[in-house]
């Protein structure tokens, strides 16, 4: 998370809908920060929550990793993950 106004990090460019924008600037009006200091802040939490249930991201883990395959029917083989 941000923890300083950092003029020595890596710039990015996004494209973000007028919404998004709007959502954006709300934010960084009621929170006291930086645009970039509320995206940085959302894609931390984002982050962790995906790391915390165990779904999309896992350090370390390749993505192919998240597949399992039934050595049973082999040739009927789908993949298969939780959606919860």
């Amino acid at each position: 998370m941000p923890k300083t106004n950092s003029a020595s990090k890596p710039v990015r460019s996004f494209r973000i809908s007028p919404e998004g924008v709007s959502q954006l600037r709300a934010m960084a009006s009621v929170m006291g920060r930086s645009e970039s200091d509320v995206i940085e802040v959302a894609l931390d939490r984002m982050y962790r929550e995906e790391i915390r249930y165990n779904r999309v991201l896992r350090e370390g883990a390749r993505p192919e990793d998240q597949y399992q395959t039934d050595k049973e029917n082999e040739g009927e083989n789908e993949i298969h993950r939780s959606d919860s």
